[in-house]
């Protein structure tokens, strides 16, 4: 089965670096197959025999532990759920250039809609929608500063990886059958 592993909170804002060829070399060192990386956000595809996701979270993090001394939260979703993911995302958001489209891979043990239901929107800024596993939402640009979607630093912050939509799409091209990432 194909796969992608969304790390969090790697590489961003000078903390928890993670140079990918690095990250590539411990992955094929799990002896999972076809390994590469897309951008330097923590993104990682790859081909498992192993169908529980779940496991593969475990895997991962234990391993990035060890090789990296960083307590790095992992989210594996399979090729066919980042496909849902990315074709749940309202058509009408897609390539505005007035919206900031976010996605949030929502850990394992979290629940979307639960996290949903702390988040508070607002009305004309803000559209919040749930997805299996993830959560999208499109806030306009010119009221960034006035979003009601604040998130850094919450507990709903905590349960969650964020990309934004280009990297999200691409993600769901790159893990389409037939298709391998360059």
């Amino acid at each position: 089965m194909r796969y992608v592993a969304l790390l969090r909170g790697i590489n961003v804002g000078g903390k928890s670096l993670i140079r990918m060829a690095a990250l590539r070399e411990c992955v094929e060192g799990l002896g999972l197959d076809d390994v590469t990386t897309y951008i330097a956000s923590g993104n990682v595809l790859f081909r498992s025999r192993e169908r529980d996701p779940a496991r593969l979270d475990t895997l991962l993090e234990q391993a990035i532990e060890r090789h990296f001394a960083l307590p790095v939260r992992v989210v594996v979703r399979s090729a066919r759920e980042i496909t849902r993911i990315a074709a749940g995302i309202p058509e009408a958001w897609i390539g505005v250039p007035e919206l900031r489209v976010t996605v949030g891979f929502v850990l394992r043990g979290a629940g979307a809609g639960s996290i949903a239901r702390l988040l508070t929107p607002k009305e004309g800024i803000d559209q919040l929608v749930t997805l299996p596993g993830a959560l999208a939402w499109a806030t306009r640009r010119d009221a960034l500063t006035r979003t009601g979607l604040r998130l850094v630093g919450t507990a709903p912050y905590k349960q969650m990886t964020l990309r934004n939509l280009n990297t999200t799409l691409k993600l769901a091209e790159l893990v389409r059958p037939g298709d391998a990432p360059a």
